[in-house]
């Protein structure tokens, strides 16, 4: 039997909408369905957000952050003229970021390297073992960092040798037991997480050295003080050899003075016990004692010629660092936002509709039953 499509008072026939289509009609049975849902389940809904967020409250309560202070130091690096070189203070200059043309330079002084170098460990411990005088006391640097830097609390949280223990002023790092060393490598390890060296513009010359710390006079301290053990030990590394031959210039003209000394005054002595003498076979040991001092003091003027020349060739190879921004008072400020009530509330309303889900399936499986 065939049948008839239905029609409506109007004779227009009915046709069922495609799948990829939705009538207004049910959207409207949608919300209003969701509506439904939501004015059963508005308590649960209120109930568990209410939870998070009193959890996440708790939790920042408890686990507050203290403010992280910004220092920097913007700073010139200029390079000292060696003798020889052809390029001067700005070839090395150049070097000394990356500038120059040409193969890799195997100077630590050049290019990444300074960055690397800067940064490493014996130039930390360095900088760490000196002392500084803050809030009008003198005070070994690692100690202060130990106190409010917040390691003891993270770090060494659970370790309670560490947290009670405090670095001897003037102690040697080679002298350093494994409780120091391990105390110093913690310390090290979170410094480097804290503080760097970058070069703001490619093409500039200047570079800056920041850090970012939880205590203000802390941060401006260390800065400050890693910048001078930079300088420093830039300085003892770069004019190692010239300052090995001044030493051994020194040494040498000490040593001919020493020996013109003893000469002059034998032939002092000489010369008043043969006064008499006029026989020029008699004199003849003056004539040579003679000689020999006249000899010696002109090699001993030499050497003291050769020693100003080598204090001289120090100061040009020294290279100068020109702070252009120091450490200026009051440090930026950064306060993080504490996050653990949004996520509280988040979680809340996660957990409020996978309840109501398994809550509403479970009602309409009982309603179809």
């Amino acid at each position: 039997m065939q049948t008839t499509p239905n029609t409506n008072q109007s004779n227009l026939v009915t046709r069922p909408l495609p799948p990829d289509q939705i009538s207004p009609k049910a959207v409207v049975l949608r919300v209003m369905s969701i509506k439904n849902v939501f004015r059963r389940n508005w308590k649960l809904l209120l109930l568990l957000t209410a939870i998070g967020a009193l959890i996440g409250f708790i939790y920042d309560f408890t686990h507050k952050k203290k403010p992280i202070y910004s220092a920097f130091i913007t700073f010139n690096l200029g390079g000292g003229s060696a003798a020889g070189s052809n390029f001067g203070e700005l070839g090395a200059l150049a070097g000394a970021f990356g500038l120059s043309q040409g193969a890799a330079d195997a100077n630590i002084f050049t290019g990444d390297n300074f960055i690397i170098y800067s940064m490493s460990r014996s130039v930390l411990e360095k900088t760490l073992m000196k002392s500084d005088t803050i809030n009008g006391k003198d005070t070994l640097l690692a100690n202060y960092y130990i106190r409010h830097s917040g390691i003891r609390d993270k770090e060494w949280e659970e370790n309670d040798t560490l947290r009670a223990f405090a670095f001897t002023p003037g102690k040697k790092v080679q002298e350093f037991g494994k409780l120091e060393q391990q105390a110093m490598s913690d310390i090290c390890a979170r410094i480097k997480s804290e503080m760097g060296v970058t070069q703001p513009e490619r093409k500039s010359s200047f570079m800056e050295l920041r850090c970012g710390m939880q205590d203000e006079k802390l941060a401006a301290s260390l800065l400050t003080t890693h910048l001078e053990t930079i300088e420093e030990d830039y300085k003892k590394k770069q004019t190692k050899k010239t300052r090995e031959m001044y030493e051994l210039l020194n040494s040498r003209a000490d040593s001919l003075l020493r020996i013109l000394t003893g000469t002059e005054n034998k032939l002092a002595q000489y010369a008043d016990q043969n006064q008499q003498v006029v026989v020029a076979q008699g004199r003849l040991m003056e004539t040579k004692l003679t000689r020999n001092s006249t000899f010696l003091t002109q090699l001993y003027y030499s050497a003291l010629q050769q020693a100003d020349q080598m204090r001289l060739s120090l100061i040009r190879e020294a290279p100068l660092f020109n702070i252009i921004d120091p450490v200026a008072f009051p440090l930026y400020r950064e306060v993080k936002a504490p996050v653990g009530m949004r996520i509280g509330i988040a979680l809340g309303v996660l957990l409020s509709v996978i309840v109501i889900f398994i809550r509403e399936t479970y009602r309409s499986i009982m309603q179809e039953e």
